[in-house]
């Protein structure tokens, strides 16, 4: 059986974030930076169903999320009280 999505990752370095749509798409736009992905350009992982495609993702943007911080996050700095 053909791979009817793939999970594509954005081409911004800032973003990276991982996404999904159907194979027979020619661009994605990345929901998370508005940058218009051309699929031909990029190596795509299939998937066979929406589920396992939106598992990927998930999975995929959790361990992203673990490498990397947020831009917007900035840890709350420590006094230390003796």
């Amino acid at each position: 059986m053909e791979a009817e999505y793939t999970v594509i990752r954005c081409t911004r370095l800032k973003c990276g974030k991982f996404s999904y749509c159907k194979t027979k798409q020619k661009t994605k736009k990345c929901p998370y930076c508005g940058r218009v992905v051309k699929l031909n350009k990029i190596k795509p992982i299939p998937a066979k169903t929406t589920v396992h495609a939106r598992r990927l993702v998930q999975e995929f943007n959790r361990k992203l999320g673990e490498l990397t911080e947020p831009g917007w996050y900035k840890p709350e700095e420590t006094t230390d009280i003796n």
